[in-house]
C-alpha cells in the first residue's frame, strides 16, 4: 500500500536522481573585445544566460578583436570574438580558421580625433599632421576609406601605429595630431582633453565593422552542440537588449568602464544581431585586397577563398525559424 508519509523521502530520491543524470556544464574559454559591438557577450554573462544553456564561460577580455584573435591563435583560449578585418588578414596564413556568424555590427563607431590646439579645424587641415591607429585592425581600415574619401591619401606623414588602449595617451600628450580610434577609447581621449581643444570627425556609413565569432576547424566537432548553447545564449541576450535598451545600457557601460552617455549615443547605430550573409563575404575580400596593396600580407599575391572559412552551420542549428538571417550565398 501507498504511504503518504515516505512521500518527502520519495522526492527527495528522484531529485537526486534527476540531478546525478544532468550532465556538468561545458567549459569554454572564450577571448572579447572591451567593445561595444561585442555586447551580446558581456550582457549574456551578466544575465546568467550562458549558464542557463549548460555553459561554463571564462570570458578574457581583450583591447581589442584583433588581440583576442592572436590569443587563439596561441591556443590560449578556444573561441574569440572579433572583428571581420584582422580575421581576412590572418586567414592568409591560417587556413584553419572558421568563423561562425556575426555578433553585432556598427557603421558609425570609429572616429577621427584631432587636437584643435595643433592648427585642426577641419578635415582638410589633417593634411600634413601625424595620425596614429592600431595597425592591421578595423580602425586602421576605417582611417584608410576615411582619408580615401577626403582626397588625404597620401598627403600625410606615414601613419604611426600603436597598440589602441595607448591612443588615448598619445593624443592627450601631444605625440600625434589625431588619432583614429573607437569606443571606449575615444571617451577616454575626451575626457583627457578640453573639449575647446580638440575636435572629432565621423563619417557615418563609410564601412560596416563587424564583431564575429571566430575560431578552428574541427572545434565544432570535438565540441558538439557548444557552439550552438553559445549562440543560443546570446540570442536571448539580443532579445533583452532590443525589449530593454535603458537597462542593457546601464549594464553595458558598468561593463565597458564607458560612460553611460557616451553607449546612448552608439547604440541606435549598433546593430546587435546574430548573422551569416554575403555582405560579410563581401566585406573579407574586400579587405583582404586591401592588405595585399598595403603590403600587410607581403608574401601573398591573391586573396583566400573567404566561402571556406564561413561555418553556417552552428548558427542555422541553433536558430533554425529566425527570420532569414541565414542569407549566406553558395557559389
Amino acid at each position: 500500500m501507498f504511504n503518504a508519509a515516505g512521500l518527502p523521502a520519495l522526492f527527495l530520491l528522484v531529485t537526486l536522481a534527476t540531478a546525478g543524470c544532468r550532465p556538468p556544464p561545458r567549459a569554454l574559454s572564450l577571448g572579447v573585445p572591451l567593445s561595444a559591438q561585442a555586447s551580446l557577450v558581456w550582457l549574456a554573462l551578466d544575465l546568467g544566460y550562458f549558464d542557463a544553456e549548460g555553459l561554463r564561460v571564462a570570458a578574457r577580455p581583450f583591447p581589442s578583436g584583433k588581440r583576442a584573435l592572436e590569443a587563439l591563435l596561441r591556443d590560449e583560449i578556444e573561441l574569440a570574438v572579433s572583428a571581420e578585418t584582422p580575421f581576412a588578414i590572418a586567414a592568409f596564413d591560417h587556413p584553419e580558421l572558421r568563423l561562425f556568424a556575426t555578433i553585432g555590427g556598427s557603421d558609425n563607431d570609429m572616429r577621427v580625433l584631432a587636437r584643435r590646439d595643433h592648427g585642426i579645424d577641419h578635415i582638410e587641415d589633417l593634411a600634413g599632421k601625424t595620425l596614429a591607429t592600431q595597425s592591421a585592425s578595423a580602425v586602421h581600415f576605417f582611417l584608410r576609406g576615411f582619408l580615401l574619401f577626403h582626397g588625404l591619401d597620401g598627403r600625410l606623414p606615414p601613419l604611426r601605429f600603436l597598440k589602441i588602449e595607448a591612443l588615448p595617451s598619445a593624443l592627450t600628450r601631444g605625440d600625434v595630431d589625431a588619432i583614429a580610434a573607437r569606443e571606449p577609447f575615444l571617451s577616454q581621449a575626451r575626457a583627457a582633453i578640453d573639449a575647446r581643444r580638440r575636435i572629432e570627425f565621423a563619417l557615418p556609413g563609410l564601412y560596416t565593422k563587424t564583431h564575429n565569432l571566430v575560431g578552428r576547424e574541427g572545434y565544432r566537432e570535438a565540441h558538439p552542440d557548444t557552439i550552438e548553447r553559445l549562440l543560443r545564449a546570446l540570442d536571448r541576450a539580443r532579445r533583452y537588449a532590443r525589449a530593454r535598451p535603458e537597462r542593457a545600457i546601464t549594464r553595458l557601460a558598468r561593463r565597458l568602464s564607458l560612460p553611460r552617455e557616451a553607449l546612448a549615443r552608439l547604440w541606435p547605430s549598433l546593430r546587435l544581431r546574430l548573422s551569416l550573409d554575403q555582405g560579410l563575404l563581401t566585406t573579407l575580400r574586400e579587405e583582404a585586397q586591401w592588405a595585399i596593396d598595403d603590403r600587410l600580407v607581403p608574401d601573398h599575391e591573391a586573396p583566400p577563398d573567404f566561402l571556406g572559412f564561413l561555418d553556417p552551420q552552428p548558427l542555422r542549428h541553433a536558430l533554425p525559424n529566425d527570420f532569414g538571417l541565414l542569407g549566406l550565398m553558395e557559389e
